[in-house]
């Protein structure tokens, strides 16, 4: 499972390679931190209290009655009603002890029938079903070496269940209409699944559970306009004769029942192979000339991971198809991964993203997570540590290390962000309110750093093979923590519990404060690090790495106390100790290096993560000559991302360096990568400089869509008329980026005037650029005079904030762009500000604002916003 949206954590997190907004936005960034950029720690833990309290539940394994070894669905759907119609025949056997009962999840089924099948024929069974359990009685003991065979003729009704969910998933109703009567424009009718987590119950009877396997055929039958897509091969498809069709599906490698996936829809498939096997794409028609784009390098991937892995991919086929409104990021179900709408577009769009890191994350899922699935929630970062950590197994691979160590940074932000806003948990938790909070930045983003950082300790021979050997031992089998655990040290031959228990089953991270002495009479170096997080002191094995010019001399250590001082003899004063030298520690850190320090780092580190550091820990050293040089020099870095972050780090507001570096910013503006183009334009734009007119202007017709809203907003900051007229030009657009940049603009510089954008956009739009909408909505409002749209906001934003079937990050978008309102808008009153509006007219508004955030409060369900909530008073 994969889910994106940039400066919030919902587990993946990936970001493309050329995600503009990433690089763009450094006030969202929480990186390996320096003395200057330091991520705000919590003073309660809100987990750990409630574990105290002993009000969680122990969350192990299902315990295993019976095994379900077959599973053939027959189903048919009904769009008006929201209705399948299915009939389940499923083979079993009692998993060890003898049994005469069978309970089956189904959720909100109206049950038909219940028989046992033998020769061919249906004999009736007694059974007892409460809306989502069928405790079915056998009519006799099996013991576990009788197989028996179960019918259940039911219909699933999806949209009368109370829906649930998480930040990563956000229903959990497991069957979805799409646009059912076609009524809303520019959609298409789609029908789709999501199980994950246990939500596969909602449209078939089933032992809902992570540690069961079963294989699979499903018999769809549908309008003979649409195509199929399900697990394993497609075996036939019949036509009916009466405009219908019945598409056979079936896969013979059993897999959890999470991952049975159905897709029915108007799509274009265009079709690639590797070694004989099917790849294909779905896409709707309008994009079937970008579908290789959409998802990019597939066939190589499936390539590079089976040699890497050792371990040829064994499914059937490999199938990816992007669907409308879907519930999360991406889905690994196998053979058959289901992407959000976000993964598709045309070349221009695919300019500012791509989701070739989401595509890897997916596909690496097919090793580690479905050949291999975890046995319990719990012990969820079995499967998407792993898949993140394929997204940087990857971009290594393709475009090298720096992208992998950007990717890194990416993720270490993620999860210090979720550590900071929820607490600092285990890795692999047994306790939690509920499953779906398994899926946070630290079973993705903070287990994927974690096996970055096994993989340095133990070497890339031994961790291969260890991965190898994991595969091979645990095939198509529940896993726990120590399967892994077991296979590492059989290859190693060392007893790695220190490493498991710190990184696998305890909490938090290390904090270091380094500090560096030389003794020149002994020629001596001294680097004391202090471990100063409040968890237990970590074992950390390292290298330092010490710099004399060009010259390195590495050192390994290994740090085991709260506080140590490790001495190296040298023959001169070093001009770096670089703490960390592969940069694959998890942690944050206070590092006291010294001006010239951080200089040679910059001209001399080979890694990008060597280099981000360096140009935040010169920030305030930019008056220095020495410094500007060497920041502006590396305008010049061969990789994107690191001129990128040296031009937003400069400080153009610094005369001497605006004049040496303003001509390099210029050429950057056109520089063959749009994440710096974009950076190049943000800054421009901060500058507000009519002479820049020319620039903006030609920035407009760049073919990014980031660069281009970029170029809009500097404009309108110097030419407000020309700047509104360009952004007027593209209102009618449907592009998701274009309206986030229009309201970004808007909510800057609009007003009344542009209050009708919002109003249309909110209706239409969902997901991220919901969330962007809502904020600049409110931004917007506090330039506004007209107290009837004012108050038209305000009930949009209501609207955002109390709608259950939003996503929570939307909800809390609606929520804080009322509070932004508010503030402004009191402000406004306070200073007889209001523009020509009745200020009790304002007044009264704020009053009303004050009463929607106490119902927002009040209507909320969702743990973490709650707890956001009550921080905001």
């Amino acid at each position: 499972m994969a889910i994106t949206v940039s400066g919030l954590v919902f587990g993946a997190c990936s970001s493309s390679k050329q995600n503009t907004t990433v690089e763009a936005t450094p006030q969202a960034e929480t990186t390996e931190t320096t003395e200057t950029e330091e991520v705000e720690e919590r003073t309660l833990d809100p987990m750990e209290v409630v574990a105290e309290a002993g009000k969680m539940e122990y969350r192990g394994a299902e315990k295993r009655v019976n095994d379900l070894l077959t599973t053939s669905l027959d189903v048919r759907f009904d769009w008006e009603k929201r209705y399948l119609y299915g009939k389940a025949t499923m083979d079993f056997k009692p998993y060890f002890y003898p049994t005469s009962i069978l309970t089956l999840d189904a959720k909100g089924f109206d049950i038909n029938e219940v028989a046992m099948v033998t020769g061919g024929s249906k004999k009736a069974l007694k059974y007892e079903y409460e809306g989502e359990f069928i405790t079915i009685d056998l009519g006799k003991e099996y013991t576990r070496d009788e197989q028996y065979t179960i019918f259940v003729d039911y219909v699933a009704k999806p949209d009368e269940l109370e829906s649930g969910g998480s930040a990563a998933i956000t229903s959990d109703k497991g069957l979805y209409f799409i646009n059912p009567d076609g009524t809303e424009k520019n959609k298409p009718q789609q029908i789709w699944t999501q199980g994950e987590t246990e939500a596969s119950s909602c449209w078939f009877p089933t032992i809902d559970s992570p540690n069961e396997r079963t294989t699979q055929e499903i018999y769809m039958t549908v309008q003979d306009k649409y195509k199929t897509l399900s697990n394993g091969k497609l075996m036939s498809s019949k036509n009916n004769g009466d405009g219908t069709r019945t598409d056979h599906w079936k896969q013979e490698i059993a897999h959890a029942p999470y991952l049975f996936a159905m897709t029915v829809g108007d799509f274009a498939v265009i079709r690639d192979e590797w070694k004989g096997k099917v790849v294909d794409y779905y896409v709707e028609p309008e994009y079937e000339a970008y579908a290789r784009k959409i998802f990019p390098n597939t066939p190589e991937m499936i390539e590079y991971f089976s040699n890497l892995l050792d371990y040829p991919f064994p499914w059937d086929k490999y199938s990816q198809v992007v669907v409308r409104d879907y519930v999360s990021g991406a889905m690994e179900n196998s053979s058959a991964v289901i992407f959000g709408e976000f993964m598709q577009g045309d070349d221009r769009d695919l300019i500012d993203f791509d989701g070739e890191d989401i595509v890897a994350h997916e596909l690496f899922h097919h090793w580690f997570g479905d050949i291999v699935t975890c046995e319990s929630w719990a012990n969820l970062p079995l499967n998407e540590a792993f898949a993140t950590y394929g997204e940087s197994l990857w971009l290594e691979h393709k475009y090298g290390k720096d992208e992998m160590h950007n990717h890194l940074r990416q993720d270490l932000s993620g999860y210090l962000s979720d550590a900071a806003n929820s607490g600092k948990k285990d890795l692999i938790r047994f306790y939690y309110d509920d499953k779906e909070d398994m899926f946070d930045g630290h079973s993705y983003q903070k287990g994927g750093r974690v096996l970055h950082m096994l993989r340095n300790y133990v070497g890339d021979e031994a961790f291969f093979k260890a991965f190898n050997l994991y595969l091979r031992q645990n095939e198509y089998e529940a896993v726990e923590i120590h399967h892994l655990r077991l296979a590492f040290e059989e290859v190693t031959g060392e007893d790695l519990n220190w490493f498991f228990n710190q990184w696998f089953l305890g909490a938090g991270h290390p904090m270091l404060d380094i500090e560096y002495d030389y003794d020149s009479e002994v020629k001596r170096s001294k680097v004391t690090i202090k471990q100063t997080q409040d968890e237990d002191v970590f074992e950390i094995p390292m290298a330092i790495d010490l710099y004399f010019g060009d010259k390195v001399q590495r050192e390994n250590i290994v740090m085991n106390e709260r506080q140590q001082t490790f001495e190296f003899d040298v023959d001169g004063k070093p001009d770096l100790i670089n703490v960390d030298g592969d940069k694959m520690l998890l942690c944050e850190k206070k590092d006291n290096k010294s001006k010239t320090a951080y200089v040679h780092q910059l001209k001399h580190a080979p890694l990008y993560l060597d280099k981000y550091e360096a140009l935040y820990g010169l920030q305030e050293y930019q008056d220095d000559p020495e410094v500007q040089a060497a920041m502006i020099a590396t305008l010049d870095d061969s990789y994107w991302a690191t001129r990128s972050r040296a031009a937003l780090n400069l400080d153009w507001k610094n005369k001497d360096i605006k004049e040496k570096a303003m001509p390099r910013l210029k050429e950057l503006a056109a520089d063959e990568e749009a994440g710096v183009r974009n950076s190049a334009y943000e800054i421009l734009a901060s500058m507000e400089d009519k002479a820049l007119i020319p620039l903006f202007k030609k920035g407009i017709q760049d073919r990014s869509y980031g660069v281009m809203g970029q170029a809009m907003a500097g404009l309108t900051k110097v030419d407000k008329a020309a700047g509104m007229a360009e952004a007027k030009k593209w209102e009618t657009s449907e592009k998701d980026n274009v309206i986030r940049s229009l309201a970004g603009i808007y909510g800057e510089s609009g007003g009344n005037d542009q209050f009708a954008f919002f109003k249309k956009q909110l209706n239409e739009k969902g997901g991220f650029t919901k969330y962007v909408l809502n904020e600049n909505l409110g931004k917007l409002m506090g330039n506004m005079n007209n107290l009837g749209q004012i108050t038209e906001g305000v009930e949009l934003l209501k609207s955002s904030a109390m709608d259950m079937d939003e996503q929570w990050w939307v909800r809390l978008s609606g929520a804080r762009a009322l509070m932004d309102a508010k503030s402004i808008l009191s402000e406004r009153a306070e200073a007889d500000n209001t523009g020509g509006a009745d200020v009790e007219g304002i007044k009264n508004i704020v009053d009303k604002i004050g009463e929607v955030m106490k119902k927002i409060k009040d209507n909320e369900t969702h743990d973490r916003l709650k707890m956001i909530y009550s921080m905001m008073g």
